[in-house]
């Protein structure tokens, strides 16, 4: 589907690339205060550090193109200044597997039209906005960010979200177990905003491995490139876990991700079909699921940019709350090259009864 977006420019406020070299120790500062201030995005699959969330810019012009599709919805608008100068502005709003599960919709946008959009302006100096809401020509304000309130219509679409609900018990932990599809709950708050820790104790050598990463031009899981493991298990969409004869696979719908989980007690350690995401063996230890994942080979542990190392091992739990609403998890990383000792993260999913699992269809085009 594709349709189109406009944008006029009104404010933005931005450090001059000059400025922002004028010392290595100014150049540091301004990364580090990047670093700190970044957080994890809903859908964020870029990352969303280039954009100034303290800031909020409207702009209004004619809508020149509409992607509506993952990885991210994208729009493009035609700006025409006083001076007559003809400027094209870039926006970027949230996933098309975020928003299809709001009541957000582009019906009725039609290149040419004109229309207003509000959102987070870039650090950098380009052409781009983070856009949050989007007035169209009828009146009707289309929120494009999942977390976005209106500003100035009554008429709203996108204001209806399953994402800040969380799960429904029914006593089925026993019943159907981990077998189901599972969802995220993006409440303020949730575990997966807190998935990813501060601060790790890291060697010498990942330290200053991870002091050169720069959020603003080393992105973790760039255009429609998949992410590998332990990055994967940050994602907000539904997932799916399916029986079969030998296996378990773990359905993503982010990037269309399937982990396969070998379950034969005698399982070797094989070279993983898909080596971002390592081979991993199952195991049963009370109503857990027990995995061990080896052989990953994928440069990031984090969507902060902390390194991994040649060799890291993953083991996961998996279990059901007692109530059945919840998928609780834990997974500890060991990875000598990185870690002076195990990290363990913990999260968790919530079950929405008829969700699925639907094609992620990544086009970046």
């Amino acid at each position: 589907m594709t349709r189109s977006g406009p944008l006029g420019y009104i404010e933005f406020m931005t450090v001059a690339p000059e400025r922002r070299m004028e010392s290595k120790t100014f150049c540091f500062c301004i990364c580090a205060v990047i670093v700190i201030a970044w957080t994890v995005e809903v859908g964020a699959h870029h990352s969303r550090s280039r954009f100034d969330k303290s800031k909020i810019v409207e702009v209004e012009g004619e809508l020149v193109s509409i992607s509506w599709r993952n990885p991210h919805i994208r729009m493009q608008i035609r700006e025409i200044k006083d001076s007559g100068e003809e400027v094209i502005w870039d926006l970027e709003g949230d996933s098309l597997s975020i928003l299809r599960r709001t009541n957000a919709s582009p019906e009725g946008l039609n290149k040419g039209d004109r229309v207003r959009v509000a959102g987070n302006p870039t650090v950098r100096s380009s052409n781009e906005i983070s856009v949050h809401n989007l007035l169209a020509p009828d009146g009707r304000e289309i929120l494009l960010k999942v977390s976005a309130e209106p500003r100035w219509s009554e008429r709203v679409s996108g204001d209806e979200t399953v994402w800040f609900t969380g799960g429904t018990g029914g006593g089925l932990a026993e019943e159907i177990g981990i077998f189901r599809v599972w969802s995220t709950d993006l409440s303020p708050g949730s575990t997966v905003r807190t998935f990813w820790r501060d601060d790790y104790p890291l060697t010498e050598s990942a330290r200053v491995k991870h002091g050169a990463w720069n959020p603003l031009t080393d992105t973790t899981a760039p255009g429609c490139e998949p992410k590998g493991m332990p990055l994967i298990m940050e994602q907000r969409h539904p997932m799916e876990f399916v029986q079969t004869e030998d296996r378990i696979l773990l359905r993503m719908e982010e990037y269309d991700t399937v982990r396969t989980i070998h379950m034969q007690a005698d399982s070797p350690d094989g070279d993983p079909q898909t080596p971002i995401l390592g081979y991993s063996t199952g195991r049963w230890q009370d109503d857990s699921l027990i995995v061990t994942t080896v052989g990953v080979d994928f440069p990031y542990f984090d969507s902060k940019g902390t390194p991994q190392g040649s060799n890291p091992n993953f083991v996961e739990r998996f279990w059901v709350s007692e109530d059945g609403s919840r998928l609780e998890y834990e997974i500890t990383a060991t990875d000598d090259e990185i870690f002076t000792e195990p990290v363990t993260l913990t999260r968790d999913w919530v079950w929405r009864p008829g969700e699925q699992v639907r094609p992620y269809e990544c086009d970046q085009s």
